[in-house]
């Protein structure tokens, strides 16, 4: 759908590409949450089916068929390619974004040599489980603390817009690895000279995951992709949760300097008021997630193509890459 002409302001056309390696009833949910959002002529909406087990799209949305490698960064790379708009926004497929998504990103003007454009991310209200619960108060995909970070910027591709003449550039996402694909993207079109920008309208919603085993999945690529960013970036160094709550235990007793910035990029409030009974559990979750982010600092980031079905070893060790 598209709002009236006479509402609208002078934007350049924008591509929307999203990822997908799910099932037909999946699918079908990411073809709504593409439908929704509002476009204007120009403007594309592309599925990259990682899993080629996508039905054929509506009308409005084109699918493209990323055959090869099972990874996030070539589902991105093979819709971009197919991409003719001057803007790419990257959306994950279980993210819940507003109607007026695209026209909140070029709300602001944006500077001539901004590279990407992230908003925020906000974890959709759910208090079913213990790890939904956790993952909704802690929101670690919240962008704000890690786009100002102030070493290294960073972004989450779950809500990122980009310019497709940067984008080119530097030659799309790098492939061949299954985690960290977005934070190594920033950091080359840093390296170029481009910059990033924090737009805090542009906000989307994010299904947490609901079980401890797949959150402790999601740590465990999370480190595997940390690892990897590190032989990769010489100057960066992951910061394991081990070490961040013990100089937080130190910091209590007045020896050192606690953590200068947010490990967990929160910045959106919890839906609801954390307990004292939630307080104490979530220590524990942070403790059995400390220890996955010690087993996936010695796993490897490394995707494998073989196709459809290729990768499945990883993608079993590291959880389903879709569900970021």
């Amino acid at each position: 759908m598209s709002p009236p002409d006479d509402l609208l302001l002078p934007r350049p056309a924008v591509s929307v590409v999203v990822p997908f390696a799910g099932g037909p009833e999946e699918a079908s949910r990411v073809y709504a949450m593409l439908t929704s959002l509002q476009t204007r002529p120009g403007d594309e909406l592309i599925l990259s089916d990682n899993s080629a087990h996508a039905p054929a799209p509506p009308e409005r949305v084109q699918r493209v068929i990323a055959a090869g490698e099972r990874s996030p960064g070539h589902a991105r790379n093979r819709g971009a390619a197919q991409a003719t708009g001057d803007w790419i926004l990257f959306l994950d497929a279980d993210v819940q974004p507003p109607m007026d998504l695209i026209e909140r990103f070029f709300a602001v003007p944006i500077a001539a040599r901004t590279g990407a454009v992230t908003g925020d991310i906000a974890g959709v209200p759910d208090t079913s489980t213990l790890a939904a619960r956790y993952a909704t108060a802690r929101n670690f995909l919240g962008q704000r603390a890690h786009v100002n970070h102030p070493l290294r910027p960073r972004a989450s591709s779950a809500n990122l817009l980009v310019r497709r003449a940067a984008f080119v550039a530097i030659g799309g996402y790098t492939e061949g690895i299954l985690a960290a694909e977005d934070t190594d993207l920033i950091w080359r079109l840093a390296g170029a000279g481009w910059g990033l920008e924090f737009n805090e309208q542009a906000v989307v919603h994010h299904a947490y995951r609901t079980s401890l085993r797949a959150l402790g999945r999601q740590w465990r690529g999370y480190a595997a992709g940390a690892r990897w960013l590190s032989e990769r970036y010489p100057d960066f160094k992951p910061d394991p949760g081990l070490r961040r709550g013990l100089r937080l235990l130190l910091h209590r007793f007045g020896i050192g300097a606690g953590l200068s910035v947010r490990a967990d990029g929160h910045s959106a409030p919890a839906a609801t008021a954390i307990t004292r009974r939630d307080r104490i559990l979530f220590l524990a979750v942070q403790v059995y997630l400390a220890i996955e982010e010690q087993i996936g600092l010695r796993l490897s980031n490394a995707a494998d193509g073989g196709g459809a079905d290729g990768g499945a070893a990883d993608h079993r060790r590291l959880g389903r890459w879709r569900r970021r």
